[in-house]
């Protein structure tokens, strides 16, 4: 995979995440996303998120 078609795969599932985000606040669903980071074997850093979703009352 090249650098760019990397970027436009990451870009499409930023996009993704931003409309599944909307669809859940209109669902009354609260959303916080939490990162953390972590270094793989190999010495890069893997950043991993961690979603928390809440029913709004």
């Amino acid at each position: 995979m090249t650098d760019t078609e990397l970027a436009h795969s990451v870009r499409e599932a930023v996009e993704r995440l931003n409309l599944a985000l909307a669809e859940a606040a209109r669902h009354n669903l609260a959303v916080t996303l939490r990162t953390t980071s972590h270094q793989t074997t190999g010495g890069v850093e893997q950043v991993v998120v961690e979603p928390q979703i809440f029913k709004q009352l």
